[in-house]
């Protein structure tokens, strides 16, 4: 009796362990099953994720996939996620940098991609559903390389660095402000040599308030200070029209040049040429008089006390000298100001003619 019980505990001990490696195996195979059925679902949560993920005008530089499937267990849902965060990041940070290096100041705007272009899911890297990023524009250290006019955000100004914005440098034959100005404002004579001007880049503010790029050739005496001063206006918002070298408006000769920059509202400074309405030698030509929005500060001569004047969009500007009117040089100006402090004359004090856009030392 005692060795058929034992062969018996034997028996039943053998079925338990053979019904033990059956479910071993069995599990075994569900889960292998299981697992090839995620990482089918988890291509097809990243589509869906993708095309419902929602974005802002300030888009996110990395796009997380939304979970849609609730019957996952954490783990899947974890490699889900995982797997839609990493290849859609890694496009849009590229997508994003190559949207903005074109311009100076940049105001991209978001464009959706059209998401019915992707065919596939091995398509579906991103690519097809990214906005272009907008981007803050770099702060700029230099506006050597910007040509005058060029306009600028806010957000590219270092306002407590202001003076790397207003540089004075020399003009060398054969160099490309030489090359603009030679035989035009510049020709060789006896009273100035190439040597004793400085070509300056500075900013203003124009009349629509925005921040502008300006030029300006001055005489090498007074480089410095007619920095600071231009310095000075544009951190105080002093509004100029526009500010570029004379040549911009070249035309036969210089005094249709001044003509034509006056005509465009233009605030410039060197230019060879005589006085006007006269022979001796201008201080325009030695790099020692400033004009300043000539449109509302104009030039104007009195005969029998009756106001003359040359260029009708001054009219309204003549006799109207009033400090309230928008761009009118008058004592109590930021510029008369400014320019009188440092022993700069200005023509608006003149009995006759009256210059009121001009400024010399």
């Amino acid at each position: 009796m005692s060795e058929r019980r034992k062969r018996r505990e034997n028996l039943i001990t053998a079925l338990l362990i053979a019904g033990m490696c059956i479910i071993i195996a069995g599990t075994i195979i569900f889960a292998a099953k299981y697992v090839k059925d995620s990482g089918e679902s988890q291509v097809s949560v990243t589509e869906v994720s993708t095309e419902t993920t929602l974005f802002s005008e300030s888009v996110p530089t990395e796009i997380t996939a939304l979970s849609t499937t609730e019957s996952s267990t954490e783990a899947t849902s974890e490699s889900t996620s995982e797997s839609a965060s990493e290849s859609p990041s890694e496009s849009t940070t590229e997508s994003g940098s190559e949207s903005s290096t074109d311009k100076a100041t940049v105001t991209a705007t978001p464009t959706p991609a059209n998401p019915e272009s992707s065919t596939s899911s091995e398509e579906t890297t991103g690519e097809e559903y990214f906005f272009a990023l907008s981007s803050e524009p770099d702060v700029l250290t230099s506006i050597s390389d910007l040509k005058a006019g060029t306009l600028l955000s806010t957000a590219q100004i270092d306002k407590n660095n202001l003076s790397q914005y207003f540089t004075s440098v020399k003009i060398e034959e054969g160099d490309s402000v030489y090359e603009r100005i030679n035989g035009k404002s510049y020709q060789k004579n006896n009273d100035i040599k190439l040597s004793d001007l400085r070509y300056l880049k500075m900013l203003h503010m124009n009349f629509n308030n925005d921040i502008q790029v300006g030029e300006m050739i001055v005489n090498k005496s007074v480089s410095d200070e007619v920095l600071s001063i231009f310095k000075q206006l544009f951190s105080d918002g002093y509004q100029i029209y526009s500010m570029y070298l004379i040549d911009n408006f070249w035309e036969k000769n210089a005094g249709t040049a001044d003509w034509n920059s006056i005509e465009a509202n233009n605030t410039s400074c060197f230019c060879y040429r005589a006085a006007t309405g006269g022979s001796k030698l201008s201080k325009h030509a030695l790099g020692r008089a400033i004009d300043i929005n000539p449109m509302q500060n104009p030039y104007v001569t009195y005969k029998n006390g009756k106001p003359q004047y040359s260029h009708s969009n001054a009219a309204d500007y003549v006799s109207n000298r009033s400090s309230k009117k928008a761009h009118v040089i008058t004592t109590s100006d930021k510029a008369y100001k400014l320019f009188t402090k440092k022993g700069w004359t200005w023509g608006g004090n003149w009995s006759s003619p009256k210059d009121y856009q001009h400024f010399q030392k």
